[in-house]
């Protein structure tokens, strides 16, 4: 055994040391227990989350402090807290009654505004009826090149489709750079139709040297004759009672000048 240790002493140093090692390696870690300590109080736990299961109405009444580092109690608020919670509670339910009285003083305003406008707008609509009608010239400028392929129906719209308060006039005003006899004759050929409803008229116009939208309403308004004027463009197909909306908002108001608004229709 001597020989053989002697031999062998690096050897079996060496295997020591591996068999130390692996040892060392495979040491158990000590036990961690999940439920409560013996010697923790009732609701005390070892681990947060054990306790935030075993609290009561998801924490509704009471709270597991997450700061500290163990052990980890379920807590119930205390008075003051209790007493935040009830102001907290008592505010919200003073901001939404007032909130509900604000919105219902407002619309009961708006009711009794919307009421008072409506009488008025009903007793001035039965002066404007007591009134005579008046005259309106419709006024469609038109750039000829571009719209010559729906300014018919434009014109046909008008003269059949829209209401008027008295008699109406439409007058188109168009420029072009170059001749186009097709579509300039088929215009005037409508101004000889007696086709149109209630006695109304159609006059057609080309402005020479005229290059621009305004150059062509001027042009228009000095053959006015009428005391209403209102313009159209070549690719506006008014409601049916908008004109007489527009003339009744500027009887009703006293003005000298009402615009309508516009939605696409197709």
């Amino acid at each position: 055994h001597g020989a053989l240790d002697g031999a062998t002493g690096a050897s079996m140093a060496s295997g020591n040391a591996s068999l130390l090692h692996v040892q060392r390696a495979f040491m158990p870690l000590p036990s961690v227990s999940l439920s409560p300590s013996n010697k923790l109080g009732p609701g005390c736990f070892d681990l947060a989350n054990v306790a935030v299961e075993k609290q009561r109405l998801s924490g509704w009444f009471s709270f597991v402090d997450l700061r500290s580092t163990g052990p980890f109690c379920i807590e119930p608020y205390n008075a003051f807290e209790w007493t935040f919670s009830l102001l907290l509670g008592v505010m919200a339910m003073l901001s939404t009654a007032t909130c509900l009285f604000v919105a219902y003083v407002f619309l009961c305003r708006l009711q009794r505004r919307c009421a008072r406008s409506t009488n008025r707008c009903v007793s001035e609509g039965r002066q404007l009826l007591d009134m005579p009608a008046p005259a309106i010239t419709a006024i469609v400028p038109c750039y000829l090149p571009n719209e010559q392929d729906i300014i018919e129906d434009t014109i046909e719209w008008i003269m059949n489709v829209v209401e008027s308060p008295g008699a109406l006039d439409v007058v188109v005003v168009y420029n072009t750079p170059s001749d186009l006899p097709d579509i300039e004759g088929r215009l005037q050929a409508l101004q000889a139709e007696t086709k149109w409803p209630e006695g109304r008229r159609f006059r057609c116009y080309r402005v020479h040297g005229s290059t621009s939208k305004a150059a062509n309403l001027n042009f228009a308004m000095r053959s006015v004759e009428s005391p209403y004027v209102v313009i159209y463009d070549a690719d506006h197909h008014p409601d049916a009672d908008s004109l007489m909306l527009l003339w009744g908002m500027m009887g009703s108001t006293q003005a000298d000048c009402v615009q309508g608004s516009y939605y696409m229709r197709n």
